[in-house]
């Protein structure tokens, strides 16, 4: 009976010494589940950058084109191919009572030329901006009383 009652005695300690034991954590302190910062600043908020475009009128042109352009081939198949034609479709356009004209500068106002095939003091009027596109090339003295200005 000694025996058992050293076994009991020799496991109570063991027991004792365990619950004692400072490493061990019998749970974990509801501390650190938090964040560690937290700022007392709200969040800044950054707007998207909008960049709005408007188009413009730059020519009234009561009688149309007759006249005062012609039309060129060369340029045009350019244009349908994407190698002549404007930066921004429609930045830029003429008023004629039936349609209306996507208009380019040779000054390079809304031209994409890579070719270089601009020549200086004309103004390139665009039907379309894809494989139906048409070019009409005009002078632009000539088409001076016609401008819209800004």
């Amino acid at each position: 009976m000694r025996i058992i009652v050293a076994i009991a005695l020799l496991l109570g300690l063991q027991a004792v010494s365990a619950a004692a034991d400072p490493m061990r954590v019998e749970r974990t302190d509801p501390g650190h589940l938090r964040a560690l910062s937290r700022s007392f600043l709200p969040p800044e908020v950054i707007p998207p950058r909008m960049r709005y475009v408007r188009s413009q009128a730059v020519y009234n042109l009561p009688n149309g084109l007759d006249g005062l352009t012609r039309y060129d081939a060369a340029l045009s198949r350019l244009c349908q191919r994407g190698a002549f034609g404007q930066e921004t479709d429609g930045f830029y356009w003429a008023r004629t009572p039936d349609r209306r004209y996507g208009v380019a500068f040779s000054g390079g106002a809304n031209l994409a030329d890579p070719q270089n095939k601009r020549k200086t003091g004309q103004v390139y009027f665009f039907d379309g901006q894809d494989s139906r596109c048409a070019v009409y090339v005009g002078e632009q003295a000539k088409l001076m009383p016609h401008y819209v200005g800004p």
